[in-house]
C-alpha cells in the first residue's frame, strides 16, 4: 500500500515528498493519471539554490526541479510533464510560481 501522504497532508508533522511520489509511480506502484493529477495538484515550493556548484536543491523534495530531475532520470515521460504542466496552467491558480500561463 502506498503510504505517501497526498499533496496537503501531514504525517508526523513533515510535508509529503515529491520526489519519493515519482520514485513510487516509477516503480509501478501509482497508475499514471493518478500520478498526474496528483502532481498537477501539489504544493510546489519556492526553489531555494544555496550553492552555485549544485543547481537543483537537494535539500527541497517539493520543487519543479524535482519534476524536472525525475524526467532527466526517466521516472517520468515528455509525454507525462507536458500533460502536468497544461493542468497547472489551467489551474484556477495558474502555475506555482506566479508566472503568467502559457499560450
Amino acid at each position: 500500500m502506498n503510504d505517501t501522504p497526498a499533496p496537503g497532508a501531514s504525517a508526523a508533522g513533515s510535508a509529503p515528498s515529491l520526489r519519493a511520489y515519482l520514485g513510487l509511480y516509477a516503480a509501478g506502484f501509482v497508475e499514471r493519471e493518478r500520478m498526474i493529477a496528483t502532481v498537477a495538484a501539489w504544493p510546489f515550493e519556492t526553489e531555494e539554490v544555496r550553492d552555485e556548484g549544485h543547481p537543483e536543491p537537494t535539500h527541497q523534495d517539493n520543487t519543479l526541479s524535482v519534476l524536472a530531475a525525475a524526467r532527466l532520470l526517466g521516472q517520468v515521460t515528455r509525454e507525462d510533464v507536458e500533460e502536468i504542466q497544461r493542468r497547472i496552467d489551467g489551474r484556477p491558480d495558474g502555475p506555482p510560481d506566479g508566472a503568467e500561463r502559457r499560450p
